[in-house]
């Protein structure tokens, strides 16, 4: 599943994001680059979210599950603000 996450230069929801992703005990296991796309894998349990960020946008990849619960939690971080 993919979902959007935000404009790449919507800094309020970018560091929404990085709040996401350490909540959820997220660690990186690595960065690539595709056609002016960075791409980053994260480690969250046991599964993998793939994290694409390029000039206009930034979006996840990842198991239904695992997307739908970085989601919950993005907009439960969002909510906090």
């Amino acid at each position: 599943m993919r979902a959007d996450i935000c404009d790449s230069d919507d800094e309020a929801a970018v560091s929404r994001f990085k709040s996401t992703l350490k909540k959820m005990g997220a660690k990186s296991l690595g960065k690539t680059w595709a056609i002016g796309v960075d791409v980053l894998d994260l480690q969250i349990g046991d599964e993998t979210l793939r994290v694409f960020s390029d000039a206009w946008s930034v979006d996840i990849e990842g198991t239904d599950q695992l997307v739908r619960q970085v989601l919950r939690v993005f907009n439960e971080v969002g909510s906090k603000s």
